[in-house]
């Protein structure tokens, strides 16, 4: 990974923020070193590693001084395609799975709206079943990935009880789905955020992502995959950042003096930080129901 960020990543990312994404060819070279289907069957091109392999990813991959790239492909790799290899029937896999693993298929996922994010019960957009269809309604805000990915996993209602929500596959250019609006932000620039629209949008009926009115539930499990993984790359950033701190101590010298202090500091965090690292292993493994669990 590290050999990676160095030859296709750092020298080239400055222009990326100015660009507002990252380029689908960095990606597509990511899905043939193998990175964007670490844990996912052989059968459609991934790794099938083991549950501890997904964070050390996360962390490497957060080596990178460029947060806008390091979420655009954590969201894809950790947050949104996780949804399809965890509730895709074999027919879904079998069609969408290869892409996504190959990088020539970019996930996002959407669940947060104007007035829900974090309570996936209150999401208002609707599904409602018409023959061999779904209509959605509704607008999804602040999706990561949501200007350029070419398919999303869209949680919607699906009935009147509380969790009656379920996810749908919707693919880039289906009528009635759009990217409302593009969303500036003040960092992370190379990761586009967007806010969708769907407005009587009709997809197959085949396109729901597991059981019907159990998407809620899906959301909550997928939830712990992404905290892990933001974890991991907390670490990565703080693993960063300590070098490059410690690199510029090295040759400071204020006063014709080296700066002790200011590498103590840097010591005590290092430190910290290791015992960061040390939190989150026994997670995945509990997840995926391991040793050690």
């Amino acid at each position: 990974m590290a050999r990676f960020l160095a030859r296709e990543v750092e020298p080239f990312a400055e222009q990326w923020e100015r660009d507002g994404c990252v380029p689908r060819e960095v990606l597509r070279k990511m899905g043939e070193a193998g990175f964007l289907g670490l844990m996912y069957s052989s059968q459609h091109g991934g790794a099938e590693a083991d549950a501890l392999t997904n964070p050390v990813f996360a962390e490497a991959l957060s080596q990178s001084t460029y947060g806008g790239f390091i979420i655009t492909v954590l969201v894809h790799t950790d947050m949104a395609s996780p949804h399809l290899h965890h509730a895709g029937n074999s027919e879904q896999q079998a069609k969408y799975m290869p892409g996504v693993i190959a990088g020539r298929t970019i996930t996002a996922v959407g669940i947060t709206e104007p007035g829900a994010g974090s309570d996936v019960a209150g999401l208002k957009t609707s599904a409602r079943r018409d023959g061999d269809h779904w209509v959605l309604n509704g607008t999804k805000l602040f999706i990561t990935n949501g200007v350029h990915a070419d398919l999303y996993f869209i949680a919607a209602r699906t009935g009147t009880a509380r969790h009656a929500i379920s996810m749908f596959i919707v693919e880039k250019g289906t009528p009635g789905f759009s990217v409302g609006r593009s969303l500036e932000k003040t960092g992370w620039l190379s990761s586009d955020t967007a806010e969708l629209v769907f407005e009587d949008c009709r997809i197959p009926a085949a396109n729901l992502l597991g059981e019907q009115d159990k998407g809620f539930y899906s959301v909550m499990k997928n939830f712990q995959t992404e905290r892990i993984a933001l974890a991991a790359m907390a670490i990565g950033h703080c693993t960063r950042a300590l070098e490059m701190t410690l690199a510029y101590v090295r040759d400071r010298r204020p006063s014709a003096r080296p700066c002790s202090t200011s590498r103590w500091c840097a010591s005590a965090r290092h430190a910290r930080r290791q015992g960061a690292r040390c939190a989150p292993v026994p997670l995945p493994l509990r997840l995926a129901g391991g040793a050690g669990a």
